[in-house]
């Protein structure tokens, strides 16, 4: 009987879990943009390792993108873009093992790098990754605050690297955090 019932309780949970990971629109769009960019940040720590040559990552904020094109576009139909390169003896390469990511304007980013707001208005002409992955495994510590907002709703997911150095979908792992609390209680 208690076998049962710690079944249930696991399927309504899970079921609770896949309601609010599965949610339309903006949410899930968002989901899937910070998802996206955790797996990737990810694979790009793992291949700093791998190769012994440090990776990083190229933040474009849309205004960098209309400078590019000689001003011909509006940065309020810009997203931001990134990508990730790789340091070579010619310097920072594009890594064209992984994809160029645009994110749709209506989606925000404000970056942290080493506990300070990133400037990016006040960088430098050349423009240079704003986050390292070295092959030692070190990497900038950085946090990444994805944002939607408009009249009805704002959603917030994070990207952070947290105190083991690990990069992490913060909103995820404490909500996978509070379900294994769950489950141990029961």
């Amino acid at each position: 009987m208690e076998l049962l019932v710690v079944m249930v309780v696991v399927s309504v949970i899970m079921g609770g879990v896949s309601i609010a990971i599965n949610q339309g629109g903006k949410d899930k769009e968002l989901n899937n943009l910070v998802d996206k960019f955790a797996t990737l940040a990810n694979h790009a720590s793992e291949m700093a390792v791998l190769t012994g040559q440090p990776m990083g990552l190229m933040l474009e904020p849309p205004t960098w993108q209309v400078e590019e094109n000689s001003g011909l576009d509006d940065p309020l139909e810009k997203g931001w873009r990134y990508r990730w390169q790789t340091m070579g003896v010619e310097g920072w390469q594009d890594y064209t093992e992984l994809p160029v990511i645009t994110i749709p304007s209506e989606f925000k980013l404000y970056v942290t790098i080493e506990g300070e707001l990133w400037e990016w208005e006040e960088a430098p002409k050349v423009k240079l990754p704003a986050v390292a992955f070295y092959p030692g495994g070190d990497m900038t510590h950085f946090e990444i605050e994805f944002t939607y907002e408009d009249f009805d709703m704002s959603l917030i997911e994070n990207v952070i690297v947290d105190d083991w150095g690990s990069i992490v979908w913060k909103e995820k792992a404490e909500m996978l955090e509070e379900i294994a609390e769950e489950l141990g209680e029961q």
